[in-house]
């Protein structure tokens, strides 16, 4: 993004970027909310101290399954979580719930927010079963050209219970090209032990999009504002 500003720290809308996360998660009726912090954590830490909130610090960069595995001491197996990212503000507290309520009435292991888009590049892909099921989540650099055609696409916003979580989180082995540990990988190790993973769609696909660029910024900015105006009638 080319700032020293930590990313979930860069203001939109006047408000920084984790602050409309946070936000959402109490709106939907979190209880706790645990912030994984690395790089930079002095910033983030000082910026969102008096909110409430518990903060963890993963050391390294070592990816997404280890950025919720590192939370391992303050959870309890029985536990309801749900994990989102800290730089995705426009997710609304109502798809939150509906994320866990899927979740719950499938009788499932996890369930995963996604999207369908227009132009899914870049994005880990979505391979279902049948209905809602999913068999796996298949990152773009490892997907066949088959798979590459799906338009269906991971958010990075999952529900699951945290005893089940746990013991799948631990078996994940990491990424051979970059080292790290993909919380996607979480799909197809639940269903190795004969787990279920669902599918929650979202009806507004701008709900999963992140600041990965100034122009992503900029659309996130126009997003919040949009929700801002009043309706018509």
């Amino acid at each position: 993004m080319g700032t020293s500003v930590p990313k979930v720290l860069l203001p939109v809308a006047g408000r920084p970027l984790l602050s409309y996360v946070l936000e959402s998660a109490r709106a939907a009726g979190a209880t706790r909310i645990i912030v994984v912090v690395g790089a930079q954590k002095e910033q983030v830490m000082a910026a969102f101290e008096q909110d409430g909130v518990e903060f963890v610090v993963q050391a390294g960069q070592r990816g997404t399954a280890d950025a919720v595995l590192v939370c391992r001491n303050r959870l309890a197996d029985d536990e309801e979580c749900v994990v989102l990212c800290g730089d995705a503000p426009l997710i609304r507290p109502e798809t939150i719930r509906r994320l866990v309520q899927a979740r719950r009435a499938a009788g499932a292991d996890i369930a995963v927010f996604t999207a369908r888009l227009a132009d899914p590049a870049g994005y880990g892909r979505v391979v279902r079963g049948c209905g809602d099921s999913i068999e796996r989540i298949v990152e773009q650099r490892d997907a066949t050209s088959e798979v590459l055609a799906i338009d269906e696409v991971n958010s990075g916003a999952y529900s699951f219970r945290w005893g089940v979580a746990r013991p799948a989180l631990e078996r994940i082995q990491p990424s051979p090209v970059s080292g790290e540990y993909y919380l996607t990988d979480i799909v197809r190790e639940l269903r190795s032990e004969g787990g279920q993973a669902v599918a929650v769609l979202a009806a507004d696909p701008n709900e999963m999009l992140a600041a990965n660029t100034p122009g992503e910024l900029a659309a996130l900015e126009g997003g919040l504002a949009a929700r801002r105006k009043p309706s018509a009638g």
